[in-house]
């Protein structure tokens, strides 16, 4: 190993349901490893999605011994995060995490893990990675914390910039996502690659507006790339050769009609056949914006209905939208051949056996739009077991409720983090309440799912559905 540095996409506990999409590296790790590189640093990444499991990843750490190891956390991958941190201090290396999640939690982690880990990247962590890998003085480094004669520090804040480089993915090894993307039914078969790409960060409907209740983002605001670098970003993909699928993962393609007007503007000759994915808001669409997005290469609008039922969209703070516009929103884009994945949020506050059924219609109706223009189902529908992530306006009340349990601790178990969400938002207190509710809402997901042959739900244990 001749790295500077070693980065992980720390495994989950499988106990709960893994997304299937894993058909690309990290895009938060190539974005990473891409400027580090362009500095003159070597990196090597650990993706324990599907290429590496978790005795690997210590195996690798135990061998090679990194001085620097990154790792990029979620809620369900903290634990087996502290496993790989205490590897690395076995021998003196120092430990760093970013993500969302640790974003969210850097003050409970270091209060209750500053033994283990040296910093956390608080937001974006291009520049803090780099001058930590210099051994640049502590102050002067943006957008970490760190542990320090008894209490947490923080450094100034500091937005990195998305327009220095594109997205290249040419030192990645594609094989074991060839290979997974194969084997599933997402795409039958269709394409040969699939890779990710960015056209902005954060959410542009936080700015004025309240978090949806179970979004735990960490990023305020929004930040677009130029019209230049996104067809950059496209081209690397596509010219190149390495993907005939791309898909976005910024928050809401369609916030700023004004880019995509300029991303027209300027669409460069791509000799490569390809196609786009993207997420987008239902209260965004219209025969207009459904036009510009086929001028673009999109084929399916990842959409966030939540529910089909207006009360339990109201409570949940998706204020903009209604299931109405969804099911416009859907209309639009069928009829402009782009395929909608309506992805629902089960457990929502409200949600009860009416809401339930009316979400299962919003699903059914969709499903006849889609089979109605395209000819087929949707590609794919998702069902949802309500997340209350740390930094949500639910985590927050679940805070309020239980202190003694969750104020500073560092350790959450998401399957105990539901349970105390249905006793906060539903008054659900005995385990035979609790349980009958779950049964409930996972009969509905399974209803759901079968209009589709691929769903990639989230937030259920592995025996649920």
């Amino acid at each position: 190993m001749n790295s500077d540095a070693v980065l992980i996409f720390t495994p989950i506990d499988y106990k709960y349901k893994d997304a299937d999409t894993h058909y690309a590296p990290s895009l938060g790790l190539v974005a990473l490893e891409n400027y580090l590189y362009s500095n003159g640093k070597m990196i090597d990444i650990l993706d324990g999605s599907i290429v590496y499991n978790q005795n690997e990843i210590l195996a690798y750490i135990t061998k090679y011994k990194p001085e620097f190891v990154g790792q990029s956390i979620q809620l369900i991958s903290y634990e087996n995060s502290l496993e790989i941190a205490e590897a690395v201090r076995s021998y003196g290396g120092i430990n760093i995490i970013g993500g969302h999640h640790a974003s969210q939690m850097y003050e409970a982690i270091l209060i209750n893990q500053h033994h283990l880990i040296d910093y956390i990247i608080i937001g974006d962590g291009e520049e803090g990675w780099l001058k930590l890998l210099n051994s640049d003085n502590i102050e002067s480094i943006p957008n970490i914390a760190y542990y320090k004669d008894g209490k947490v520090c923080c450094t100034y804040n500091k937005p990195f910039d998305i327009n220095l480089l594109p997205i290249d993915y040419s030192r990645a090894d594609l094989k074991p996502y060839q290979k997974r993307l194969k084997e599933s039914v997402f795409s039958d078969h269709k394409y040969d690659n699939y890779l990710r790409i960015y056209s902005h960060k954060g959410c542009g409907n936080r700015l004025n507006s309240n978090a949806c209740v179970f979004c735990g983002r960490a990023d305020q605001g929004v930040r677009f790339k130029s019209a230049e670098l996104y067809w950059e970003d496209i081209k690397q993909c596509a010219m190149e050769g390495l993907t005939t699928y791309i898909f976005d993962v910024g928050d809401d393609l369609l916030f700023s009609e004004k880019w995509i007007d300029e991303v027209i503007a300027c669409k460069p000759k791509i000799s490569q056949t390809y196609e786009l994915g993207v997420f987008g808001r239902a209260n965004r669409v219209n025969h207009k914006m459904a036009e510009k997005l086929r001028k673009l290469s999109v084929v399916d609008v990842v959409i966030g209905f939540e529910s089909g039922d207006e009360e339990v969209m109201r409570r949940c703070n998706k204020l903009d939208s209604t299931p109405a516009q969804n099911i416009l929103a859907a209309e639009y884009l069928a009829a402009n051949g782009i395929d909608v994945t309506a992805s629902y949020v089960l457990g929502l506050p409200g949600d009860n056996e009416t809401s339930l059924k009316n979400t299962v219609k919003n699903a059914t109706k969709v499903y006849e739009i889609i089979y109605s223009e395209l000819g087929r189902a949707p590609k794919e529908m998702v069902a949802n077991l309500i997340e209350p992530s740390p930094g949500s306006p639910a985590y927050k009340e679940i805070l309020k409720r239980f202190p003694e349990k969750y104020y500073q601790k560092d350790i959450l178990s998401l399957e105990e983090l539901q349970r105390d969400y249905f006793r906060c938002f539903f008054n659900l207190e005995s385990a035979k309440e609790y349980n009958d509710f779950r049964k409930m809402l996972g009969k509905y997901a399974n209803e759901i799912h079968s209009l589709v042959d691929f769903a990639d739900s989230q937030g259920w244990l592995n025996e649920e559905l």
